[in-house]
């Protein structure tokens, strides 16, 4: 496998994902129906955040006795990993093993182009 090869080639283009003010239960359903762990959260064009799965098992681990009333803005993560389109995919992994995340968003100035996930990797590994 080259060592250089570019997080586009491997990454999941254009991710389903959601506005910020977007009900908790919708955002719960979206990522139940798309099979997938990690969503973009969008503030109108600007990428906001991302929800995981993660976010929402802290979410029920804390007790929260209801979610009505939030939105996906609430819940989901802000200190977000974003890399370029031609960022080797290695230096990609070392980076969301460093920062202990399961997705780098992907992001050709301030466009949201990609995402990359654990699950991408190791499609990646599968293939070899």
């Amino acid at each position: 496998m080259r060592k250089t090869i570019p997080v586009r080639e491997c990454m999941s283009h254009l991710p389903a994902e959601m506005d910020r003010r977007e009900p908790l239960s919708a955002a719960v359903r979206h990522m139940r129906e798309q099979r997938c762990h990690h969503v973009p959260v969008m503030d109108g064009p600007r990428l906001y955040g991302i929800l995981s799965r993660e976010d929402l098992h802290e979410l029920a681990l804390k007790g929260q006795a209801s979610t009505e009333g939030l939105v996906a803005g609430d819940v989901c993560t802000r200190d977000l990993l974003t890399v370029d389109p031609m960022r080797p995919i290695v230096e990609v992994a070392k980076a969301m093993i460093e920062r202990k995340v399961g997705s780098a968003l992907v992001t050709d100035g301030d466009v949201l182009v990609g995402i990359f996930t654990n699950t991408d990797a190791l499609r990646l590994i599968a293939a070899l």
